[in-house]
């Protein structure tokens, strides 16, 4: 499921009032995934695991003429136009191409190499912004863009997991955490229930907290290889703890709420029609084919390459 963190590193840009008439300047921007596919304007992708291993991304800048929106005191040479590669769970973040808007109208498409997607957990729970950027810095005027990376304009793409909605908050833990939990200290994560896996979420919620060793997490971060592979199987443990957890909550209903993690969840875990309520629980009874179930859902043999 897609871990929802807790931003630490401080916002590198931002809008300016001054420069109101700049935000639409790429919404006409599109993305292609998959070689031969189809371009789109939209912003958010559900994917299935055989979608990622299709993926052949090609980003598609589009600028509306400068004229229309360029903010006073500024020229076409002072932005530029960057696409960031971000990637919520490892932490990282990387310019992966950029040009000066003074240098005439933009690429037809940026391609998005295997390289990169390896460096980014394949594609899974990636996003992919374009933002019309400041070049360097400048004299501060209020309202107006003045630090080089303060952005005008933007827009994200995210590559969305099917089998990874938010039904987690991920957090990290050091030695000394675990302790203070009174947990051992080289414990790799836990799994914290809330409740309300049955229920309609509210914005933004989760149902649990899940915590992870902040070595482990920084090896995952270190290599990505080793982060690709890893990630589906400590999802399968973390989603089979979540039910086994929530079991009280959904062992007597005849359905969840439509709209509830557990009915999404339903969808994930059947192939042409959602799983069955009936056959769920009679798989959660046994701890050993749940965890079964969710490494072949969520493709944790293809992910050790």
């Amino acid at each position: 499921m897609v871990a929802k963190w807790h931003r630490e590193e401080p916002r590198e840009v931002r809008p300016f009032f001054q420069a109101q008439k700049a935000e639409d300047a790429l919404q006409a921007s599109a993305i292609r995934l998959y070689k031969h596919g189809d371009v789109s304007i939209e912003t958010s992708f559900d994917l299935d695991e055989i979608d990622f291993q299709k993926l052949d991304l090609a980003v598609h800048p589009v600028l509306a003429d400068p004229s229309n929106w360029m903010p006073a005191g500024l020229t076409s040479d002072d932005l530029e136009v960057v696409l960031v590669a971000t990637h919520s769970f490892l932490k990282r973040s990387m310019i992966i191409e950029r040009y000066t808007v003074g240098d005439g109208d933009p690429p037809d498409r940026w391609n998005i190499g295997s390289d990169v997607l390896s460096d980014f957990a394949g594609g899974r729970n990636l996003e992919l912004s374009l933002a019309l950027c400041l070049r360097s810095d400048r004299a501060p005027i209020p309202g107006a863009p003045f630090v080089g990376g303060h952005w005008v304009a933007r827009k994200t793409f995210a590559l969305r997991s099917r089998s990874a909605h938010t039904l987690f908050d991920l957090r990290t833990r050091t030695d000394e955490d675990w302790i203070a939990a009174s947990l051992p200290a080289k414990t790799l994560y836990f799994v914290e229930y809330a409740g309300g896996i049955a229920e309609e979420p509210e914005e933004g919620g989760s149902v649990a907290t899940v915590y992870i060793h902040l070595d482990a997490h920084n090896r995952l971060v270190s290599s990505p290889a080793l982060g690709e592979a890893f990630q589906p199987m400590l999802a399968a443990e973390i989603v089979q703890s979540v039910l086994s957890d929530s079991y009280d909550d959904w062992k007597d209903l005849q359905a969840p709420h439509p709209n509830s993690p557990l009915t999404t969840l339903l969808k994930q875990l059947g192939k042409e029609n959602a799983m069955k309520l009936e056959d769920l629980k009679s798989i959660v009874a046994s701890p050993a084919r749940a965890k079964a179930l969710l490494q072949d859902r969520l493709s944790v043999v293809q992910s050790l390459r």
